[in-house]
């Protein structure tokens, strides 16, 4: 019986990491290069979910640096490796991503060794002058940018693998030295975090007692915010820029166009500006608070229509005198549903726009109030981000009905004001949504 029991418990694991796998919907391509000279390097690419009970994807980008993924939509951390370079850890916090694809770059620091500075050389010829009687391993730890060498303040962790003992400090700029003595053989997990970098972590083998000292530099890089920017009806498109706010002189971010996709890197929790100027020199502005990992918009440019056509429908509209009528909104409230994670139309919810747009042309003098909704599932930003594209999109199919968009008021509210309390799927589904309001424009 307990065979059984066990046979089943295995199986059902089974099928629900199988499960878990067929979910897989996300895409990730990206290139991995040097952060210096630029060069592409061959590195092997690792995606460590933060559940653990999912098995880990990895990948070995190609001779070019380009490599391909294909992911659940989870939070994860995207781990790369290269021979002489810091292993970069980016948390990728894209439980909701809006498109089937994202394209990241991945910038590696060489890791090469910095040589000890004069106080670290201080600290050997005082511990060598002394005699001490009892042998041990005096390690120095400190913290510098990886890039420029600069001393940083940090967090340090030292946990024993042996003993299970853990050691906590945390150093400053003024006091950038942590020291400690180790009396015993034992391999050690060294960690090592910091505001704006990635966190650091390596074993170190204390293996001689000679009461000499070793210094460890943990050299950190800062933490990675990759960018994606989505343009729906590209060919209005003129030029598009990213501006970094906050600086006397302005640092325009470079963007790559791959596949519809503008990617490029951002500095983490730095504030941007996203501006899409259109053939009919228009803008459309859009700020953006770069958080880690990944960070994704979308811009969705109106579709200009004919200047000819627009020309006869008013010629027309003259030809038959038309008088506004004093009729009442027949308009009846309505309310959309989407899929988790996202902002497509369902066939349904297109077959109900159809019938609106009819309506809405029969009667101009009904506008429309479009707010987009989400559950609570995820992080607040991004369904923030999710409930604007869910609203757009809705404005988006309007528009090319031919309704004009001074008839359409956007609104978006994230995961506030839900319909139903959300302690269920069931509930939530119900909060995934975008509400329809007409009302008649003010004369």
């Amino acid at each position: 019986m307990k065979i059984r029991t066990l046979i089943l418990f295995f199986f059902m694991i089974m099928v629900k990491l199988a499960f878990s796998q067929e979910q897989a919907r996300l895409n990730i391509k990206g290139f991995v290069r040097d952060q210096k000279s630029n060069i592409p390097l061959t590195a092997q690419l690792k995606v460590i979910y933060n559940d653990i009970s999912l098995k880990s994807v990895e990948a070995t980008s190609k001779e070019d640096g380009s490599f391909e993924l294909k992911t659940l939509t989870k939070n994860f951390i995207l781990q790369a490796k290269a021979d002489g370079y810091i292993v970069s850890n980016v948390v990728m916090n894209i439980e909701y991503s809006i498109s089937q694809t994202i394209i990241v770059e991945i910038p590696m620091v060489a890791n090469s060794k910095l040589k000890n500075n004069q106080l670290n050389v201080e600290f050997a010829t005082r511990i060598q002058e002394n005699k001490i009687k009892e042998l041990h391993s005096k390690q120095i730890f400190q913290a510098v940018d990886a890039i420029n060498g600069s001393v940083l303040g940090a967090r340090f962790r030292l946990l024993s693998t042996n003993q299970n003992e853990v050691i906590s400090t945390r150093t400053s700029i003024e006091e950038p030295i942590f020291e400690h003595d180790f009396t015993k053989k034992e391999k050690i997990l060294l960690e090592v975090t910091t505001d704006g970098y990635q966190k650091f972590s390596e074993y170190i083998d204390i293996n001689s007692l000679d009461a000499t000292v070793h210094t460890n530099t943990a050299r950190l890089i800062k933490k990675i915010s990759f960018f994606n920017l989505i343009i729906k009806n590209e060919p209005e498109l003129h030029s598009v820029q990213v501006t970094e706010m906050g600086n006397l002189n302005p640092k325009s971010i470079k963007l790559v166009n791959n596949e519809g996709i503008y990617f490029g890197l951002l500095e983490t929790d730095h504030k941007y500006v996203i501006k899409a100027n259109t053939k009919g020199n228009e803008a459309i502005v859009k700020e953006l608070i770069a958080a880690e990992g990944f960070n994704q918009n979308i811009i969705i440019l109106e579709h200009k229509i004919n200047a000819s056509n627009v020309s006869e429908k008013v010629v027309h509209a003259e030809k038959q005198a038309y008088q506004p009528e004093n009729r009442a909104v027949q308009l009846e409230n309505q309310t959309l549903f989407f899929e988790q994670g996202s902002y497509a139309l369902k066939p349904e919810s297109k077959v109900l726009l159809e019938n609106i747009g009819k309506q809405m042309l029969e009667f101009p003098e009904v506008n429309i109030e479009i707010t987009g909704y989400t559950d609570n599932i995820g992080d607040i930003r991004q369904n923030q981000y999710l409930s604007e594209f869910r609203a757009k999109v809705i404005s988006n199919f309007l528009f090319n009905k031919g309704i004009k968009s001074n008839r359409i008021t956007l609104k978006a509210n994230g995961s506030n004001s839900p319909f139903a309390d959300n302690d269920s799927e069931t509930n939530r589904q119900r909060n995934r949504r975008a509400e329809l309001r007409f009302f008649a424009a003010k004369q």
